[in-house]
């Protein structure tokens, strides 16, 4: 009795709380790849089906390539706990046009937390208000359509690389974002030789771009980890249009990339 007794006075002293978890929507495909990116290091994958394949990036500790085994698949589950101890929730379906193959997950406002590369998401905050202050060190344009990405500034601090995109829109006509995506490739290819193009996924962005409207002009900050590039190879911004095709392209080779400034 007494065993009884002192459970029914803990129980009403400490009640339980139960904190759901919002769950994210995802959409993937068999033939092309989504990348979702998460502040801290993956440390567990659970999947709802062995129908969505899972694996982390090469070379990455914080990157999850996602992808359907085959067309048409039932949504499912995807949780993934990382190293900082949250739990990121997705509900995954599927669509041949994902509406981005880039996700940025990072459910906790935490200043304390680290990302993968060991950067305080403080020093990343503090790093991305410098570079919005910062005077422009490069100018490499794009434009397609009244549509125009410049890359006005590269900065480096640490472990950090932080890019300054100015996306303008001259026209009436609004743009819708589809996707913001950085890769390192070859810069001339071989023929018949497939070209090699390797991901770069953001840390962190001053801001989810998702729309670009009418005579509007946007500043976007990108952090990415610190990198060099090898003559053979080129680093591209990409931006593509949703639903659209005023793509863009913005390209340095390993001379340009090196006109960067310490902040």
């Amino acid at each position: 009795m007494l065993t009884a007794l002192t459970f029914i006075q803990v129980t009403i002293a400490q009640p339980t709380q139960i904190f759901a978890i919002e769950s994210h929507p995802v959409e993937i495909s068999a033939e092309r790849t989504v990348a979702v990116s998460f502040p801290c290091a993956i440390t567990s994958v659970d999947r709802g089906s062995t129908q969505l394949l899972a694996q982390k990036a090469k070379g990455t500790q914080n990157v999850l390539l996602l992808k359907a085994a085959q067309k048409d698949i039932t949504p499912t589950s995807l949780i993934v706990i990382t190293s900082d101890g949250a739990i990121h929730n997705f509900e995954v379906s599927y669509r041949d046009q994902p509406s981005s193959l880039t996700v940025l997950s990072n459910p906790t406002s935490r200043r304390d937390a680290k990302s993968a590369d060991g950067s305080d998401e403080h020093q990343i905050s503090q790093a991305m208000d410098l570079v919005i202050q910062h005077p422009s060190n490069l100018r490499k344009r794009s434009s397609n359509g009244g549509v125009s990405a410049v890359l006005e500034g590269l900065f480096i601090k640490e472990q950090l690389m932080l890019l300054r995109v100015s996306l303008g829109n001259q026209s009436a006509i609004d743009y819708d974002v589809e996707s913001v995506r950085m890769f390192v490739g070859d810069r001339r290819q071989v023929k018949r030789t497939a070209s090699q193009h390797d991901e770069i996924v953001a840390l962190r962005t001053s801001f989810e771009l998702n729309q670009v409207k009418g005579s509007e002009q946007k500043s976007l900050v990108i952090a990415i980890p610190k990198m060099t590039l090898p003559k053979a190879k080129h680093f591209t911004i990409e931006v593509t249009e949703k639903g659209g095709a005023r793509h863009l392209q913005l390209r340095l080779n390993a001379k340009q990339l090196r006109h960067v400034s310490a902040l």
